[in-house]
């Protein structure tokens, strides 16, 4: 149960210079109130990780969260690279590969997905869901592999069990103003879970939640930081 919530803003300095990749002070203080056990393993358990997470507006916060909370987790961190190619025989095909590498679609992954072993992850596809491997289930990451992910389940009816998560196929619609043209990219269909958005958060049952608000201030990527911890409940943190 959450028996507390408190704004951050005092804590923040809106003309703050913030570098690109940075992580501007206040986000780095709802990364501390909501991960300050991630390394005691008596407390971040299975269930530690599934009544936890963090909520923002965009994919690209999210991006930035899940990478500075990683970093925190200790362990080695492992890499896994996409194959990329063009799916039709259209304009695609004069791009090198390097270049459909930096391509990032809203329901793809990237090209280079970063994980660690313990870490909470986030299915990005229907995989099986008799296994209960479907859109949106968060699992934890138990082993690592070239060519696969060994996982618990922290949700769902399925919660607990363990499961193999291969490579897939995932192409792009090839209409989106993401891309011009179909993109094919072989990856495993995972992100790291330590946020998400709001719109990824509809149907989870979460006990303890930080919501982070963003205002673009100016084209240059310089944000105004909200954020709002709703901090956990002792008694819930085992």
């Amino acid at each position: 149960m959450v028996i507390d919530n408190t704004e951050t803003d005092q804590d923040m300095d809106e003309d703050e210079d913030i570098l690109p990749g940075a992580v501007p002070r206040g986000l780095k203080n709802i990364i501390d109130v909501m991960n300050a056990d991630i390394n005691n393993p008596e407390i971040a358990t299975d269930e530690y990780f599934a009544n936890r997470t963090i909520l923002t507006t965009t994919n690209a916060v999210v991006q930035r969260i899940n990478e500075a909370v990683s970093q925190r987790l200790s362990g080695d961190s492992h890499e896994y690279m996409s194959v990329d190619s063009v799916d039709c025989d259209n304009d695609g095909n004069f791009f090198e590969p390097e270049v459909l590498h930096t391509v990032n679609i809203n329901g793809i992954p990237p090209h280079k997905l970063t994980l660690k072993e313990g870490a909470p992850i986030m299915m990005m596809r229907n995989l099986n869901p008799d296994l209960g491997l479907c859109n949106g289930t968060r699992l934890r990451v138990v082993k690592l592999k070239p060519h696969v992910i060994h996982a618990t389940i922290m949700t769902g009816e399925r919660q607990g069990q363990d499961v193999l998560i291969p490579r897939i196929v995932f192409v792009s619609d090839g209409d989106s103003r993401d891309s011009p043209f179909r993109l094919r990219r072989k990856q495993f269909p995972v992100v790291p879970a330590f946020a998400m958005t709001i719109n990824k958060a509809q149907g989870q049952t979460v006990q303890n939640l930080g919501c982070i608000w963003q205002h673009l201030a100016s084209p240059m990527d310089s944000y105004m930081w909200r954020c709002r911890a709703l901090r956990p409940d002792p008694s819930s943190r085992r």
